[in-house]
């Protein structure tokens, strides 16, 4: 699961805020100016992005070596400097402390995400069926199916997780068409399922394996426009089931 923050009109920096001082400004201007901060950092790719009313203003992804806790806070600081300015587990939990720690300071709503949802988003002007799929760390993976419905991913499936051995022929049995297998994974699971699927599956371009915060805002704000908030104190992020570890 990934965060989207939206701003409020009545919002305010505050003394405690997580956000080093030379960003409070830009800060201050994230939440006059009504815009929504995506936080998705479920992997060694993480990906922060700034959006408002009329589409993305700001997005910066960046490879890491499970350093989110010290890269996290600075790139977020860049990120409202640069557009106000003039010119795994831990990945989850440092990433939802941080959306967390700037919706109490800020005052702004909160909404999570499931990180396959913005997978499966980088798919959305495919015509085909997608399976949107992620390493989970020790040989095992995330996966759910999603159809195209105006142009906008519709997940078809429950959330599956299991080693490449066991989600393969489950995907290959439940998708009996062409469809598109994308999402940040090594080659073990694209090489199981073309054993099963075998031309019926394709291998979704490189460029669109990497998950971007640009599309995770996408889907808060349309969701933050539908009525959908979640409560600050309850949200917790969804970890790989502890039997799919076993």
């Amino acid at each position: 699961m990934s965060c989207g923050l939206l701003s409020s009109i009545a919002a305010r920096t505050s003394a405690r805020s997580p956000l080093p001082r030379t960003a409070r400004a830009a800060a201050r201007y994230w939440t006059l100016c009504k815009m929504l901060l995506a936080l998705d950092t479920c992997t060694n790719s993480p990906s922060i992005a700034l959006y408002a009313a009329q589409g993305i203003v700001g997005e910066i992804t960046w490879r890491t070596r499970e350093h989110h806790t010290r890269s996290l806070m600075p790139e977020i600081a860049r990120l409202l400097e640069l557009v106000a300015g003039p010119g795994s587990f831990t990945g989850l939990r440092i990433g939802l402390s941080a959306a967390k720690g700037l919706a109490y300071s800020l005052n702004v709503a909160l909404l999570g995400v499931p990180t396959l949802d913005i997978t499966a988003s980088a798919g959305a002007l495919l015509a085909l069926p997608l399976c949107a799929a992620m390493s989970t760390g020790r040989g095992r993976y995330a996966a759910a199916l999603y159809e195209i419905r105006a142009q906008t991913p519709v997940r078809t499936s429950d959330y599956w997780f299991g080693t490449a051995e066991t989600l393969a022929p489950q995907i290959a049995e439940r998708v009996r068409e062409p469809f598109v297998l994308l999402g940040e994974m090594d080659d073990a699971l694209p090489e199981q399922l073309r054993a099963y699927a075998g031309e019926r599956m394709t291998l979704a371009p490189r460029a669109l394996q990497l998950r971007r915060a640009g599309f995770l805002a996408e889907l808060a704000w349309r969701r933050w426009q539908a009525g959908e908030r979640a409560n600050v104190e309850t949200l917790a992020p969804y970890y790989v089931p502890t039997a799919a570890l076993a």
